[in-house]
């Protein structure tokens, strides 16, 4: 009944089979009710309810067990079931809510232009009283909104929107002024149709990310292949992918190799080659080759998935700016209670009455102000590769004061080079690459690879090993054919007392140009040394340079590397304060100390920045395709390593918190200047509807600049 599918620093999503639209709002209360939780949105369709908290308060198990306790009865399980990784929920990129309010609106303007043009065009004015045919039709059609007026007052004892228009619509039908309540449900029912084509909208623009996966996959069962749908492809088939396929689940090449198409996913246009051991995913394809690839995530588990479920989540956490649309939408129905009232009051007209309540009790405008605003922007910046976890980053993004930024593959590129290589006495090349080679086969860090590429290009393959132990920040320990293998820093030799001392001064030399030393040990004695030199990223200074127009205070590096590499980098490029030689936790520690005086953005990989990237007040993930890691701790996730997209980020929160403002100007003015039009009896009821409807398009339309927004230009 009760399920923990994911989980995350402040935010919990859990699945709830027995999940009613009765219970929906009375958990949302209570949870609402517990210190600790900052947001609470039950989704019916999939049956599952997310919530945001203060995990220094309150615990993703305490959410649970209120849940369990109150409303489900079986135990809780985590996670997916191993046999099969897809999600019990609906696809959410179809909303049907969405086409039955097309429906509804549909049927509800079809009954008011009968009768409207029927009295204007023909003279015959169609019978509106009590239990006449139209009076049946729009008591049908207001029946869903009765019952939820009912519920309102008398279940939460309260009068919020759904009670007000449900009472004045309650009231004309019993004084049979069946015109005047359908006029009311459809001006309600076309202000439900604008907020869910706004959800709908920013639904779609999110869905082409899964469009990019294929259709079909061919799996090896019994020996034989056979042609599937890819949603009946389960984890641990073996899947064959050919010249011009795309590869529909995410796993390891079994077999084969093939130059692989990965720009869909990380936005690299370089074919990338990949043989057996190698992960693929889904959404990529084969330019050239065969592989078979074992699938350890399918469905609802593939990366593409998981983007997609990240961002939808995204558009509950909502920035300051929602929240605060949200407090004034709800006074803006008590102001329109008291001005309803008073021009009864005044006028004891019932249509002027209904006029003001037309325009000024239904808020959506101002709902939509902020949040078709958020909604739009997160749309651009995912289909941009920017993945943004909600509203409040989004707002966050452009008010930080300092940025820290790691070294190796966030500014430098993620593709080193060997710049040098020492033997140590005793010692051959040969001997030296082959150790390195087997301890970092496996080791997907970028020195890594720098160093697996030196040994293949002089044809030293093959390798094998049976345990591989990597230490954070230091390097790698493997038990290799050739014994027990170590690469690493300084820090690793010290951890496991292996003497480096006697080769300070070649180091010093090896470091000059600002490389990294790598040093290679077998069974604790020296080998050598690799030096290895990555190069800053295009445009990373452009990146600095308009951080610091922009009004960053400080921008500071923060790397494991030593004082010898890290600082010619850092002078050049123009880096306030730099840290170096710093292990995963210290960079936490720096993080929370520059807490103290700025509020902080961390950009790291997402791998050994984890912690730093958590104790930020806000953390950018680079290079994060494919990388659990990355999407779990960073608040914002860039899915390939192009920096100046920081730059575009800081943008687009200007501009989104620009255009709120001119919404909030547009709704605030537009309601103000019909309630008075309203009350003086300058536009009667079908006019105040569409005056309604005509200033809620007039912010969506303000709102959805945001989706072709290109960003400004830096000098």
């Amino acid at each position: 009944m009760l399920k923990i599918v994911h989980s995350s620093d402040g935010r919990v999503r859990l699945k709830y089979a027995g999940l009613s639209g009765s219970q929906a709002a009375s958990i949302e209360q209570t949870l609402l009710n517990k210190a600790g939780v900052s947001y609470v949105r039950c989704n019916l369709p999939c049956r599952s309810i997310i919530v945001g908290f203060d995990q220094n308060v309150i615990n993703t198990n305490s959410i649970a067990d209120i849940v369990l306790r109150k409303y489900a009865s079986a135990p809780i399980q985590k996670s997916c079931d191993t046999k099969s990784c897809h999600c019990e929920c609906e696809d959410i990129t179809k909303n049907s809510t969405f086409g039955s309010r097309k429906v509804e609106f549909a049927g509800l303007s079809a009954a008011l232009g009968v009768s409207v043009l029927s009295k204007r065009l023909l003279g015959r004015t169609v019978a509106s009283t009590v239990f006449s045919p139209l009076w049946f039709v729009t008591s049908l059609f207001a029946l869903p909104l009765l019952i939820k007026a009912s519920r309102e007052i008398v279940k939460e004892k309260k009068i919020a929107l759904s009670g007000f228009l449900g009472t004045g619509v309650a009231a004309a039908l019993g004084a049979g002024e069946t015109m005047t309540a359908l006029e009311i449900l459809w001006v309600n029912s076309g202000s439900e149709l604008i907020q869910g084509y706004v959800t709908e909208k920013s639904r779609k623009s999110i869905k082409n990310i899964l469009d990019l996966t294929a259709k079909t996959a061919f799996v090896l069962r019994d020996g034989e292949e056979i042609e599937l749908p890819v949603e009946k492809v389960c984890c641990g088939d073996v899947v064959s992918i050919r010249t011009g396929e795309k590869i529909s689940v995410d796993g390891k090449i079994f077999k084969g190799e093939a130059l692989i198409n990965e720009a869909p996913v990380n936005g690299r246009q370089e074919l990338m080659h990949r043989k057996k051991g190698d992960y693929v995913y889904a959404g990529t394809y084969v330019q050239e080759g065969l592989v078979y690839v074992q699938a350890e995530k399918v469905g609802d588990c593939t990366y593409l998935s998981r983007i997609l479920q990240a961002v939808e989540e995204s558009l509950v956490n909502k920035a300051p700016m929602e929240l605060a649309a949200d407090r004034l939408a709800k006074k803006l129905v008590s102001a329109g209670f008291v001005m309803t009232l008073g021009t009864w009051l005044l006028t004891r007209s019932f249509y002027r009455t209904l006029s003001v309540m037309l325009v000024m009790t239904c808020p959506c405008s101002t709902i939509l102000a902020a949040s078709s605003a958020v909604s739009a922007a997160i749309g651009n910046a995912a289909s941009k590769g920017i993945l943004i976890k909600g509203g409040r980053y989004l707002e966050e993004a452009g008010s930080q004061e300092s940025f820290c930024f790691d070294k190796t593959g966030t500014i430098t590129t993620d593709i080193p080079e060997v710049t040098d290589v020492y033997i140590a006495r005793g010692y051959s090349r040969e001997k030296l690459l082959k150790y390195a080679y087997a301890a970092e086969l496996h080791n997907r860090h970028p020195m890594a690879a720098a160093v697996r590429a030196l040994a293949e290009s002089e044809g030293i393959t093959g390798s094998k090993h049976a345990v591989c132990e990597t230490i954070l920040g230091m390097g790698v320990v493997a038990d290799t054919e050739y014994g027990k293998v170590y690469v690493g820093s300084r820090k690793l030799m010290s951890k496991f007392n292996i003497k480096t001392s006697h080769l300070d001064k070649q180091k010093l030399k090896m470091t000059e140009d600002g490389s990294s030393v790598l040093y290679v040990a077998r069974e604790k004695k020296i080998v050598g040394m690799v030096a290895v030199r990555t190069l800053e990223k295009a445009g990373v200074g452009n990146v600095i340079n308009s951080l610091r127009a922009d009004g960053v205070k400080e921008l500071i590096l923060v790397t494991g590397d030593e004082e010898q590499t890290a600082m010619p980098l850092s002078e050049k490029l123009g880096f306030d304060k730099t840290y170096c030689s710093v292990l995963p936790n210290k960079k936490a520690e720096i993080i929370a100390e520059i807490q103290q005086k700025h509020k902080v953005t961390m950009i790291g990989d997402g791998i050994n920045d984890v912690l730093a990237l958590a104790q930020a007040d806000l953390g950018i993930a680079m290079g994060a395709a494919g990388s659990d890691v990355a999407i779990e701790a960073a608040d914002i996730a860039l899915v390939d390593d192009d920096l100046e997209k920081i730059i575009y980020l800081r943008d687009l929160s200007h501009k989104t918190k620009e255009i709120i403002n001119q919404n909030f100007m547009l709704a605030a003015g537009s309601n103000v200047i019909g309630a008075g039009l309203g009350l003086f009896g300058l536009i009667n009821p079908v006019m105040a509807g569409l005056l309604h409807i005509a200033h809620t398009g007039g912010v969506l339309a303000n709102s959805s600049r945001l989706t072709a927004y290109k960003g400004e230009e830096h000098d």
